[in-house]
């Protein structure tokens, strides 16, 4: 799930196909495309950090606290608040609204198991220590982590004693807040509140994709690329010409590549920054709090050994390319999840192709940037035309919303 720019070598025939050639696909062609159909999407990563990430019944208690809004201060927002199952699990605003308005945008959760980092800086390196974030944050559920522990007593004690074996630790704490807690009552909270990530994580782990008009042409040609009429019934000409360039001369396939349409790296393409007095350092200000976090796989709430914790014992912590930097987002259902980039500051997919196809170098402060920021990409020189085309192949990357699922809405 690296760049892929060795295949892209490769890739002659497909980018520079025109007229009655447009459907003309050859077998490297075809296995090229195979790369990014959800049809190859590797089974989830295991999760040794988190005992209970595959159990059935911690996904149950996860999909109720998904959808729960007593987990908040005022009893009105949940994870789904901003996480809309309607929206692909997003919230269609520039920056969500919680208890206040948060600085970023909320990214989608659907395919986020794969991603070794969660929220756009990677401040967090797994999917249940991720949800403890936004229970903790006062501007989104704002609640205190003895809070949080005492409404999982009052309302899903039972729950929890089936996915975790019994409920001591929520025994050990106070029943109001209020005073300082003993060493042994903090270990117990911080057990408690891992838990709770973990279930919700184990949730988020069985939301599946259903294959997007993208992946059904893929297998199409699988089974026949020489049929032009069953191609063209599946995708226009402009849709594959636009799939072409994607692949190809604008080359976004380096960064958004396999089944999900990213590589969950980090990278500066000078978005317009959303706060010149506050510039937001991206991924250099992610890996600062990842380091100070006390609930990451070499915590003591991890049910990981060390030997499991690649990722956080060889974080890369210093460089340019970490300054104002950002993880690579998936590019599923992506004309349907606007605004676009960390804080939603392009409106629509024509103002991101724009700011593509001419750029504007990241923004600069010697005050408060640690370095100048690495600039990652180069301008495309992509005719109006092309732009159409390009966005009408990332329109066939939408799924149908899964009516039928149970998970894609609130318990019953």
């Amino acid at each position: 799930m690296k760049r892929l720019l060795p295949l892209l070598a490769t890739w002659c025939s497909l980018a520079f196909a025109t007229g009655e050639e447009i459907y003309r696909f050859t077998p490297s062609d075809t296995h090229f495309l195979e790369r990014f159909s959800l049809q190859a999407l590797p089974p989830l990563p295991p999760a040794p950090d988190n005992g209970v990430a595959d159990d059935p019944r911690a996904a149950a208690l996860g999909h109720r606290l998904f959808f729960d809004t007593r987990l908040s201060a005022n009893g009105q927002v949940a994870c789904a608040s901003c996480h809309q199952p309607q929206k692909y699990f997003t919230d269609g605003l520039p920056r969500s609204r919680a208890l206040g308005i948060t600085r970023r945008n909320a990214p989608t959760i659907l395919g986020a198991g794969h991603s070794p980092w969660l929220f756009w800086d990677g401040r967090k390196d797994s999917l249940w220590s991720q949800a403890l974030g936004p229970l903790q944050d006062p501007g989104e559920h704002g609640l205190a982590p003895l809070e949080v522990a005492q409404l999982v007593r009052r309302h899903y004690r039972g729950e929890f004693e089936q996915v975790f074996g019994d409920s001591a630790d929520l025994d050990r704490l106070p029943r109001k807040s209020g005073g300082s807690l003993s060493r042994r009552q903090r270990a117990a909270l911080n057990q408690v509140l891992s838990r709770v990530g973990k279930a919700i994580m184990a949730y988020e782990r069985r939301l599946q994709l259903p294959p997007a008009p993208f992946d059904r042409f893929v297998a199409q040609l699988q089974r026949d690329s020489g049929d032009r009429r069953a191609l063209a019934a599946l995708m226009s000409e402009d849709e594959v010409a636009g799939m072409r360039l994607f692949m190809g001369r604008a080359n976004c396939a380096s960064c958004h590549n396999g089944p999900l349409f990213t590589n969950y790296e980090f990278h500066n393409i000078g978005a317009p920054e959303p706060d010149p007095a506050q510039v937001d350092l991206g991924r250099y200000g992610g890996v600062a709090a990842l380091e100070k976090d006390g609930f990451t796989c070499l915590s003591p709430w991890s049910d990981a050994g060390a030997e499991d914790c690649l990722e956080m014992r060889f974080l890369k912590k210093q460089g340019p390319e970490l300054v104002g930097a950002f993880k690579t987002p998936t590019l599923r259902n992506v004309a349907h999840t606007a605004p676009y980039m960390q804080a939603g500051q392009l409106a629509t997919l024509e103002q991101v192709l724009a700011h593509y196809n001419n750029p504007t170098p990241p923004y600069y402060d010697r005050e408060q940037h640690p370095s100048r920021p690495h600039f990652d990409i180069l301008p495309l020189g992509l005719s109006e035309e092309q732009i159409g085309q390009v966005i009408a192949f990332l329109e066939t990357l939408t799924s149908p919303l899964p009516e039928g699922d149970p998970l894609w809405r609130a318990p019953e």
